[in-house]
């Protein structure tokens, strides 16, 4: 078993240069955990931060930001002063605390298995990285992914981008990730809200189920049926399913609500007063639940 799995640790390749005072981030991303590939792409990034005469870092924490923060700690140590700045993002001062851009989460769920995920925005060379599928459609997803969010009319962020999908089950370990695409949409929507393009913390209790086309249109998936099961055997109290497909699912307790694209599902958790957001009487009654159709 990996020191990661059994520490909660990730490992991190953190690139730029450091100025006496400040520390310029060119790019971060989570070192592959093969040990050969591992060594292959240590050797390539060294080789590039040399050339720019910039460092090579390699911390770990449990998110991108806990292992930035481990980086200006220990340049804060070497260089004998209480405060060091990182540029590209804002100030973060002498704490270990604060968060450097964005980070979101939000549910999810294929045909087999019911997911969280999360994504933050960094400041560094653009990128985007998605960590939790398989290597045979983590391409296509990020394609679909960056396409469908500009082709909605929204800007990609201009940062290193990187999204985790977890399995919600408590041992959650072999879980199937088949029909990944079904993950599109909470993808798009959580490094949109890293970014901080739209409000955090607006779909309280809310799975995000549906594929992304190129064009931005949210599609039907395999298996939504299944999947908007397990996302409400999870706690979910609303789910989002395309608009073309609400008919076809059908549960008790839990509002169905239709999107026909990647905009209006914006529009919809970025209005206060959208009917996601829970009202001062489900807050005094939690299991009160909602109405099955939106």
């Amino acid at each position: 078993m990996s020191t990661e799995a059994t520490t909660g640790q990730t490992e991190f390749i953190v690139s730029g240069k450091d100025t006496w005072g400040a520390f310029t981030l060119w790019d971060v991303c989570p070192a592959p955990t093969d040990p050969t590939r591992r060594a292959i792409v240590l050797e390539e990034a060294g080789v590039e931060a040399f050339d720019a005469f910039g460092e090579l870092f390699t911390p770990s924490g449990a998110t991108a930001q806990e292992a930035l923060h481990e980086i200006l700690r220990e340049l804060r140590e070497r260089a004998g002063l209480d405060h060091y700045a990182m540029r590209g993002g804002r100030d973060l001062g002498p704490t270990l605390t604060s968060e450097l851009y964005g980070g979101a989460g939000v549910a999810a769920a294929t045909k087999d298995a019911a997911f969280g995920v999360a994504a933050s925005a960094l400041p560094g060379v653009p990128s985007f990285h998605v960590r939790g599928l398989p290597d045979r459609c983590a391409t296509s997803t990020r394609d679909r992914v960056r396409a469908g969010v500009i082709n909605s009319g929204r800007r990609w962020p201009m940062a290193s981008v990187w999204a985790e999908v977890t399995p919600l089950e408590p041992d959650g370990k072999g879980v199937s990730v088949a029909g990944a695409s079904a993950l599109d949409l909470a993808l798009a929507c959580s490094v949109l809200v890293a970014a901080g393009q739209i409000p955090c913390g607006c779909w309280p209790d809310v799975a995000l189920i549906g594929e992304l086309g190129l064009d931005g249109a949210v599609r039907t998936p395999k298996g939504l049926a299944e999947a908007a099961q397990g996302a409400a055997a999870q706690g979910a109290r609303a789910v989002l399913v395309p608009a073309d497909a609400v008919d076809d699912v059908d549960l008790a307790g839990v509002r169905v609500i239709g999107v026909a694209s990647l905009h209006e599902a914006l529009e919809l958790l970025s209005d206060e007063r959208h009917p996601l957001r829970p009202t001062a009487a489900d807050a005094h009654n939690p299991g009160s639940g909602l109405p099955a159709r939106g």
